[in-house]
């Protein structure tokens, strides 16, 4: 009986290289020209050479029948009978320049740790699953952000006001502080985030909230952050970076569930999407945002 012997790894390339992209194609000659000691080189080096993208080396890849890289990598070994090095994953400050490097796998591990800790945390201790009802039981919710903050209290705002009504994002500055605390009551949920360097005017508006009486949910850093005086209920958050600025991976990833939580526990909250998503789609008429099952127009 015969036994039936695999395809070789480039005859495996060329084939599904036939039928990609022609970044495919360009990538299977990069690969092909100093096969298997190209493998050492890094996903990005192999791109930058063939002129590629991700999706083209993808591609690729799944054509020809492998996971990813390592796989590639791990079968190329087993059919030349050669140990390929792991690629160097280290990044240059500018391409060529010698000088400070910082290693990707590092970066990357670090990011992992910080999202999964927090997680980890954050469902240990209930903190989120508490806070997510107190903005569901509040009257009205507001949304505040300082800094690099900005954004995760826009990213919160938009989540919210998908799901929730009376929804408010807080711009930065005094007069729109002023603004919003005349107009909160004893009732209202105030979600505010700080890490460090702490914002003085985050930390004044949260007292200003609590003074009012109502809830204040911090996304900070930590327990001993400025604002937790003030904060009904703390997610704490990894921001351990390898950079000098913190880390957003987790902040992010925090205030998405928040938001989340909140609206799997709102009545209403799917029939509000949906009729959002109706009103954006004949608003544009038909034009820029498409939802995945437009609404049925009768005939005038």
């Amino acid at each position: 009986m015969s036994v039936l012997t695999p395809d070789p790894v480039l005859r495996l390339l060329e084939r599904a290289a036939a039928h990609c992209g022609p970044g495919a194609a360009r990538l299977h000659a990069v690969l092909a020209a100093d096969f298997p000691a190209v493998l050492s080189r890094r996903p990005a080096q192999l791109l930058r050479a063939a002129d590629a993208n991700a999706e083209d080396l993808d591609q690729l890849l799944a054509m020809a029948g492998f996971a990813d890289t390592e796989d590639l990598r791990a079968c190329a070994a087993r059919e030349t009978g050669r140990r390929l090095p792991v690629p160097d994953q280290r990044i240059a400050d500018r391409e060529g320049e010698p000088g400070d490097r910082t290693a990707l796998r590092r970066i990357l591990a670090r990011e992992q740790e910080n999202l999964a800790g927090t997680l980890d945390a954050l469902h240990a201790n209930g903190a989120l699953e508490l806070a997510a009802r107190a903005v569901v039981a509040g009257r009205r919710r507001w949304v505040f952000g300082d800094m690099k903050s900005i954004g995760y209290a826009a990213l919160v705002a938009a989540d919210l006001s998908a799901a929730l009504r009376d929804v408010t994002l807080v711009q930065p500055g005094v007069g729109a502080a002023v603004t919003a605390l005349a107009d909160a009551g004893d009732q209202d949920v105030l979600i505010t985030f700080s890490f460090r360097s702490y914002s003085r005017h985050t930390v004044r508006v949260a007292r200003e909230f609590h003074a009012l009486g109502g809830t204040v949910v911090a996304i900070t850093d930590g327990y001993d952050s400025p604002v937790c005086a003030y904060a009904t209920h703390v997610l704490a958050v990894n921001t351990r970076s390898e950079s000098r600025t913190h880390s957003p991976t987790a902040v992010t990833a925090t205030g998405h569930l928040l938001a989340s939580l909140a609206a799997a526990g709102a009545k209403g909250a799917a029939r509000r999407a949906q009729r959002r998503q109706a009103l954006t789609w004949a608003l544009s008429d038909g034009e820029g945002t498409t939802p995945a099952d437009p609404p049925e127009r009768t005939a005038p």
